[in-house]
């Protein structure tokens, strides 16, 4: 059998970069003629070397420019870039919905009940851009005014940043495009004493590595890239069997894990904020009510009293909204199986979320699915 050399040209995103890889895998598993080839990110000369010898056959990965890949790869070699370095034309795409991603946190915010809100962004890549667009433009959907560090647009000096966050609300939600960008953002704040001033904070790209170093207990968009390499992959082979397209396809982003950094609800009262921001954080668990309370550290009956005050109903029938409003995104804006929505959403069984579905939203959760998809493609998806 004639073995299809496959380079994956990995991110400089390590994270991202294995996602992608192990994605590509997994589509290869049934292509035993297959041989991926994983190049590093600093390895540029190997994979050169590599295509001037003829020995690939195909080219799936991180990408940094148009014309970056005019230089270096021949446009007869069939290639699928994975990676929004840049504004890619010259070769298909399949890479993550940045915009979406920056939605995503602005609607969270929303949520949690913020009405001031700031946008760090390094403006160094294509997707810090789109998910710093997505941000802005969900947050002037809901009349939220959203501030930005002055200075040079291409890269957000610290210096900037001090005299910027020392000036906001007290109660100012932070979006960072990334990670990285949100652990060197929350160090500044802590050596200038401004971590009051920053009321949540959220990155992309769930790191691990970053995390640990920063100390920071961060909530993150966790991007599609096992999903990306596998949809890329997918187009590969489709353009090794003499297909001819550039196109660019965008991943729904996977999820927004919720942490200690933005794990508080907007509230005057210091219970409430505490025990929503628990439930959010937790909402996988299932925490009952009891649980909940005591962690907040009061008693249930105070706990009823005063999401009762505040809400005019209980902590169970506020949860409970609270899980259902977040399976009804994650139907809208995912590909998850009812099965996985019911986990994430700590609904306890497919019957019993079908159920409470149906009765808040008229229909059962597949069809408010395919309805929704339905709106989408017709060019109307708020439309009920």
């Amino acid at each position: 059998m004639k073995k299809v050399t496959i380079c994956v040209l990995m991110d400089a995103d390590f994270d991202y970069g294995v996602g992608v890889l192990e994605g590509v895998r997994d589509y290869a598993r049934a292509r035993p003629d297959w041989l991926v080839v994983p190049v590093p990110y600093a390895q540029e000369g190997l994979f050169t070397r590599l295509v001037r010898a003829g020995e690939a056959q195909g080219v799936a990965g991180a990408l940094i420019s148009d014309r970056w890949i005019k230089s270096r790869i021949p446009p007869a070699l069939p290639t699928v870039n994975t990676s929004n370095l840049s504004k890619i034309s010259s070769v298909c795409s399949v890479v993550p919905d940045d915009d979406a991603v920056g939605r995503w946190v602005a609607r969270h915010f929303c949520e949690q009940g913020h009405r001031h809100a700031g946008v760090v962004s390094e403006r160094a890549t294509y997707a810090s851009l789109v998910r710093r667009e997505g941000f802005l433009a969900f947050m002037r959907e809901r009349g939220v005014a959203v501030t930005e560090p002055s200075g040079d647009p291409a890269y957000r000096h610290e210096t900037g940043w001090q005299e910027w966050v020392t000036g906001l609300a007290q109660d100012t939600a932070v979006f960072c495009t990334s990670d990285h960008l949100a652990c060197r953002f929350w160090e500044m704040c802590q050596i200038c004493g401004a971590q009051a001033r920053v009321a949540a904070l959220a990155g992309v790209g769930d790191s691990l590595a970053d995390r640990v170093v920063s100390g920071l207990d961060l909530t993150s968009v966790a991007l599609p890239a096992r999903s990306v390499g596998q949809k890329a992959a997918a187009r590969l082979a489709r353009l090794l069997e003499g297909t001819r397209e550039t196109i660019c396809e965008t991943v729904a982003p996977h999820e927004l894990i919720v942490r200690g950094s933005t794990a508080r609800f907007a509230s005057p009262d210091e219970v409430v904020s505490r025990a929503k921001g628990i439930a959010l954080q937790m909402v996988a668990q299932n925490l009952g009510v009891e649980e909940v309370a005591r962690r907040v550290g009061v008693s249930r009956r105070t706990l009823e009293t005063r999401f009762r005050k505040a809400f005019g109903q209980g902590p169970a029938d506020v949860f409970r909204t609270q899980k259902l409003e977040l399976g009804r995104r994650l139907l809208e804006e995912t590909d998850l199986s009812v099965a996985e929505i019911v986990s994430r959403t700590g609904s306890g069984s497919v019957p019993t979320f079908t159920t409470l579905f149906r009765r808040t939203f008229g229909v059962p959760p597949a069809e408010f699915r395919r309805r929704h998809r339905a709106r989408v493609a017709d060019g109307n998806p708020f439309l009920t």
